[in-house]
């Protein structure tokens, strides 16, 4: 018999409670913690209760189904999008799409799965087409593929989701057969129209009394209470119950900044409750998805002291075990990339053979399997590739999985492997991939337990299973409308859900009428003593949220725009408190903040940085410093490194070691002219090799090795001209490496090492002589981008040339004399060379300028020499203070600096 009892109010339900008999029937409800309320209130009134005298409806069904269909196995849905992708790409012909549609078939055969599994709902669907061929056209053809994939998950593998169950069982007709104790059904808003009609079929042989919730705006969730309606219409009778005693309550509507403000009103708020003597199980903190808030709320919770009924929960997948674990799987699957890698091979003994940056280089941008080469310790460890060809068997997969985890925690991954074998049984057959994408979908949900809840602590739950008798003061967070509104991931209009209800009796989940937006209107007319709505007008992530139509109805009257300063919590007293001096720590505090600010404005000086040890100088340190002192530090303190990347595109470092290091095997005296192409091939694979040069591809390295052949060619021609032209040209030193001490304080030079004085080191690419003590110093350059003319030098730091000429003349290079006439910049795209040059020794090694120069002179050059050298002096002696203030000489070179995010510049503060 079918009984339907209208209920306005929860509080009526005491009235039906008190004639419940719990050895004779079971009360069905929605929800976990619901049914553990009510198990509690049966304990305390009878003292014990059976197994079936609350249920969960999700429950019922699954017993409904064990009994009816043995065959079929529950599986959860991660291991049935799993065989789904399995089955879109063994038919990915006949379907039109493959594996990467599976989000979307499967949102289908869960918004579908009322029509799929009905008898007739096919064909009546069919029907339903021919009068909407618009919505055919939308969606008619995902609906095929999804029903085609659900039943090939039942019929073929044999498994269902919970989901899907109520569904199913709608085509059974011996419902009332497998069960027989009478029924009371609490499922409020959580009702189907498929599980109202399993109700109907079961009351044929058993007592079904309904709570069908009817509050006086019911006719605004019409569409999501039709179920009630039609067993209002098969019911036998409608029980009245007594009207509940109307009470008064405190209400308060408060809009915050955010999710934050939210989290901390809510903890101060409950803090003061306790201190007003209200019993913790009396507060609940409630939103529409606590989740979302509870890693938050729980740590300032427990800041203060407060006890919680919720279980302390982490992620599996936060564990650095398991994030070891899963990418060395990855990796060992060839599924590469630079972050499994990384975090596969920093936890092994071997990697302390490598610098992280040194790695980063090599395998940021990785492409195929043999880019693991570029590094013999590298491919060494992951040469060896788990098999993927063929189906894998559940046990053997386990078993090569479990022979990568290296932790000695294995509670962890006992937690994972047993949620993988209670789905997949011992015959399962998926590829490799299939079972690594289902173990990361695992990781990805489980929790593992840190600590207990406390029964009588502060009640901390999501919306759905929010009612409690014993909460009476109520603080509702999350009130958005992002939050209460389900998102549709199929291409069914609203309209199409009410033609499909309308015209053929399907009333399927439509997103435009939310479950969540019910319960909360339901909750807020419980019985309570205060009730506190709040909104944030941001999430923990910055993100904008729109406030929910139930709070902008609750705020009538009010201003929405108002934003509540948040009540204090026991972090915020820690901060005050500092010392025991409430008011000396805030003025403290207050004068450290406004330093801090001063100095992320610019407006004062960094700390100088105590230097246990000077760094070591050379002339491009020298430039950097004066280009941005935290870019010297990055490099010279921190020991940062900006190496360049190995990709398919072959980097600028790379060709310019490998044109210097080919210009100073040609350059060697006495000169040749006459290479062949196979000896210059040599000579460039030789350097290669020395180098340790690396490509992402090999095959980049012939066209950038016969590239390098065509310019050492053309700069043989252009050296044999020119030579031709300066007859006593030659070469007097190739890469020619220097190194001295130097005091800045006192300017000594020493070959020796000192307290305070700086280790000076550095290489001149190229030194040319006239055999006659005359000498011009070459740099090379791969274009004249950047260089300027010699005047500039000085006032744009471009001091490498002058540091070479001041080394030689002040005689640091014993084997290597002479009279410097000339400094050039050797750009070897044009063969130009650009720079400072004495025009009276024009000549001799060099042409004189074509236009008159007036610091083209010895004067010049002594003058160069003598401002250069304060530079040197007062740059070392700043660095010797440790001064690194982030200024930039052009806020230009911070848009590709590799250390910006580091950095406290002003300008990007």
């Amino acid at each position: 018999m079918l009984q339907i009892v209208p209920i306005e109010n929860r509080s009526q339900i005491n009235e039906l409670f008190s004639n419940y008999n719990p050895r004779e029937q079971s009360w069905l409800v929605s929800d976990l913690r619901t049914k553990f309320e009510l198990q509690q209130k049966i304990l305390a009134r009878d003292g014990q209760y059976v197994d079936e005298s609350v249920l969960r409806a999700s429950d019922l069904w699954k017993l409904l189904l064990k009994r009816l269909e043995p065959r079929l196995r529950l599986v959860s849905d991660p291991f049935a999008r799993s065989i789904l992708r399995t089955i879109l790409d063994e038919n990915a012909e006949a379907l039109g799409v493959n594996s990467s549609a599976e989000d979307t078939v499967f949102s289908y055969i869960d918004q579908m799965a009322a029509v799929i599994f009905h008898p007739d709902g096919t064909q009546k669907l069919n029907e339903w087409f021919t009068e909407h061929p618009e919505a055919k056209n939308r969606w008619g053809d995902w609906y095929l593929r999804a029903r085609f994939c659900a039943i090939q998950l039942l019929e073929k593998y044999n498994i269902i989701t919970s989901d899907w169950i109520t569904p199913y069982l709608q085509s059974f007709n011996e419902l009332e057969r497998v069960w027989d104790i009478p029924l009371i059904v609490d499922l409020s808003g959580e009702i189907s129209r498929v599980e109202a009609e399993i109700l109907r079929t079961l009351s044929r042989s058993i007592d079904v009394i309904v709570l069908e919730p009817t509050p006086v705006w019911r006719d605004e969730f019409k569409y999501l209470l039709k179920p009630y309606e039609d067993l209002r219409a098969q019911s036998s009778s409608i029980m009245k119950l007594q009207p509940a005693a109307a009470t008064s309550k405190k209400k308060e509507i408060l809009r915050f900044s955010g999710m934050l403000a939210e989290i901390k009103n809510s903890v101060g708020q409950v803090r003061k409750w306790l201190e007003e003597g209200i019993p913790a199980d009396n507060i609940a903190v409630i939103a529409p998805d606590i989740e979302q808030y509870w890693p938050v709320l729980q740590a300032f919770l427990k800041e203060e002291g407060i006890p919680v009924q919720k279980d302390i929960t982490h992620k599996v997948q936060s564990l650095p075990s398991v994030t070891r674990w899963l990418a060395t799987l990855r990796a060992k699957s060839g599924r590469l990339s630079s972050s499994d890698l990384e975090i596969s091979f920093f936890e092994k003994h071997e990697s302390q053979a490598l610098r992280y940056e040194d790695f980063k280089a090599l395998f940021k941008s990785l492409y195929v399997n043999e880019d693991l080469a570029r590094n013999e310790l590298i491919h060494k460890i992951y040469f060896e590739q788990i098999d993927l060809t063929g189906p894998v068997v559940r046990d053997e997969f386990v078993g090569k999985a479990l022979s990568f985890w290296s932790s000695n925690d294995t509670e962890v991954v006992q937690i994972v492997l047993r949620e993988l074998l209670q789905n997949a049984t011992a015959s399962t057959k998926l590829i490799w991939k299939e079972w690594l994408s289902y173990l990361e979908s695992i990781v990805a949900a489980k929790e593992y337990t840190l600590e207990k809840g406390e029964a009588s602590g502060v009640l901390v739950t999501k919306l759905m299973s929010a009612y409690s008798e014993k909460a009476r003061h109520r603080i509702f967070v999350g009130l958005t409308d992002e939050a209460l509104r389900a998102r549709n991931k199929t291409q069914l209009s609203g309209t199409d859900y009410f033609d499909l209800a309308k015209d053929i009796g399907f009333y399927l989940d439509n997103p435009d009428q939310s479950d969540l937006a019910f319960e909360l209107k339901l909750l807020a007319e419980a019985d309570s003593v205060h009730d506190i709505y709040c909104f944030g007008g941001t999430d923990l992530s910055g993100t904008l949220c729109s406030p929910a139509t139930f709070w902008m109805c609750l705020n009538e009257g009010h201003t929405h725009e108002t934003l509540t300063v948040p009540l204090e919590t026991r972090w915020d007293e820690i901060q005050y408190s500092r010392e025991g001096a409430k008011r000396n720590w805030i003025d403290g505090r207050a004068a450290e903040i406004e330093h801090k600010i001063q100095l992320d404005l610019g407006k004062a000086d960094l700390p100088l940085v105590e230097l246990k040890k000077l760094p070591s100088i050379s002339a491009s340190a020298i430039e950097t410093y004066l280009e941005c002192p935290f870019i010297f530090a990055a490099q010279r303190y921190f020991k940062l490194k900006d190496i360049p990347e190995v990709d398919l595109d072959v980097d600028h470092r790379t060709r310019g070691q490998l044109a210097h290091a080919l210009f100073e095997k040609l350059t060697q005296e006495p000169m040749r002219f006459d290479w062949q192409v196979t000896e210059l091939e040599e000579i460039l694979d030789s350097v290669r090799k020395d180098k340790s040069m690396l490509f992402a591809d090999e095959r980049l390295w012939l066209p950038l090795r016969k590239k390098h052949v065509q310019l050492a060619q053309r700069f043989l021609d252009f050296e044999k001209t020119w030579r031709q032209e300066y007859n006593r040209t030659k070469t007097l030193a190739r890469e020619k490496r220097f190194e001295f001490y130097l005091d800045p304080k006192s300017e000594t030079l020493s070959k020796d090492a000192s307290d305070g004085s700086f280790r000076i080191s550095g290489s001149i690419d190229r030194v040319d002589t006239d055999q006659d003590g005359h000498l011009v110093l070459l740099d090379y350059k791969s274009s004249a981008g950047g260089i300027s003319a010699h005047g500039s030098w000085l006032k744009n730091s471009e001091l490498q040339l002058l540091f070479y000429m001041w080394v030689i003349e002040k005689s640091l290079m014993e084997d290597l004399k002479g009279e410097v006439i000339g400094l050039f910049y050797y750009i070897f795209r044009t063969f130009d060379r650009k720079g400072f040059r004495v025009n009276d020794k024009a000549g001799r090694l060099y042409p004189a300028t074509r236009t008159k120069d007036k610091n083209a002179t010895l004067e010049a050059k002594e003058l160069y020499l003598t401002e250069f050298s304060k530079i040197l002096m007062a740059t070392l002696e700043r660095i010797r203070l440790g001064e690194i203030r982030p200024v930039p000489v052009d806020t230009q070179i911070c848009t590709s600096c590799e250390w910006r995010r580091q950095c406290r510049a002003p300008h990007l503060n």
